[in-house]
């Protein structure tokens, strides 16, 4: 019943985040004069990774990037890491992060200095007018809420909703913007947590209604008959949104959208995979899963007799744990699957994790 070191090891490697590709083109020494000042157009930003505006800038221009994917043969959104390439750096006469700079076709040596708004409909327009390039107008994943609909959801006793209330103009919800759609995009696989959004300036009876006098307001609608709501003053990144979310509305979700480690697990069985690895003779194997089996009945959730079915599969076949992994993470690689099938095969994971002999038992899961 023993795990090896190299298989504790494995499970430790196992990761739940799985990163979308980025559409903004990174730049190096390399590659920059193969790509820029050649047939395309080129918007270059130099940043560094300690930078705290580069920081806030980063999703926006992530946002910009998907905004012109269809567009890649003809304009491209790119960035230099200008701290670690000082060459190009120093190059371009960089002095400060971020600086943006426009390259037209067939330009590389006198770039454009980008000197306007860091919003993203500054951005596009910008690139637009240079280019002549339109941009593709993305598919948000906010819950765009109106006088009706908002009743419909956000006071709904079925769903937790996160609701900002905006105003088309307000520069800082421009900025919250990118931030508050990737927050939106985390929680997308949860239907009862809503990230949510409404314009202020256009629903006015509703701004009224919860006091809303400066953009943007985010206020918390939490599950249950007795929907008032908990004004939301927490930090402005996506950590903090998620933070806040997962407290709020149960959840255990990571940045990036996929789910913790301790998603899914069910603590009294988290406590009897232990024991059930710890189990000396055939006998105490035997007795451990009977206890789980009558848990697992009782339970009403799903992934309960999954446990009851790990331990069945490690009796007969002592390496399962680290083939099942191994065939999971394939699967959830490939790209084939729903993202509702790669949540089911991460808790899977999760709870495939517990079955080794070093776990520790913390308080709540004591026996």
């Amino acid at each position: 019943m023993k795990t090896s070191i190299l298989s504790i090891f494995l499970l430790i490697l196992v990761v739940n985040t799985f990163v979308s590709a980025s559409n903004v083109l990174e730049l190096t020494t390399d590659n920059f004069d193969k790509i820029v000042g050649k047939d395309k157009f080129v918007l270059v930003e130099f940043f560094a990774p300690w930078c705290g505006h580069c920081k806030n800038l980063a999703p926006i221009y992530e946002q910009l990037a998907d905004s012109f994917t269809a567009a890649k043969d003809r304009v491209i959104i790119a960035k230099v890491d200008a701290d670690n390439y000082k060459d190009l750096g120093s190059r371009f006469g960089i002095t400060g992060f971020p600086t943006l700079k426009w390259f037209d076709k067939n330009v590389i040596d006198k770039p454009e200095d980008y000197s306007k708004g860091r919003d993203l409909s500054s951005l596009t327009s910008f690139v637009e007018e240079k280019s002549g390039v339109k941009a593709k107008k993305a598919v948000t994943a906010v819950t765009e809420l109106t006088s009706q609909t908002f009743v419909e959801i956000a006071l709904s006793p079925e769903k937790n909703a996160l609701v900002e209330f905006y105003a088309p103009w307000c520069g800082h919800c421009k900025n919250l913007a990118p931030i508050y759609e990737s927050v939106a995009k985390d929680y997308a696989q949860e239907s009862n947590c809503v990230v949510a959004n409404v314009d202020a300036t256009e629903h006015k009876d509703i701004a009224e209604k919860y006091g809303v006098t400066g953009y943007p307001t985010i206020k918390f609608f939490p599950k249950g008959e007795d929907k008032t709501p908990i004004d939301y003053q927490g930090g402005r990144t996506e950590q903090d949104f998620i933070d806040f979310l997962n407290e709020h509305c149960g959840t255990h979700r990571i940045v990036g959208g996929s789910l913790s480690e301790e998603a899914g697990r069910i603590p009294e069985l988290d406590a009897f995979a232990i024991k059930f690895t710890n189990a000396a003779t055939l006998t105490d194997v035997d007795l451990v899963i009977s206890e789980a089996k009558v848990v697992a009945d009782k339970s009403d959730n799903k992934f309960a007799q999954y446990y009851v079915k790990i331990m069945d599969k490690i009796k007969d076949k002592k390496d399962y744990i680290d083939n099942e992994i191994a065939r999971l993470e394939k699967i959830i690689k490939s790209g084939t699957i729903s993202a509702s099938k790669i949540d089911d095969f991460t808790i899977r994971k999760n709870i495939l994790a517990i079955f080794h002999k070093d776990k520790v038992i913390t308080p709540h899961q004591e026996l």
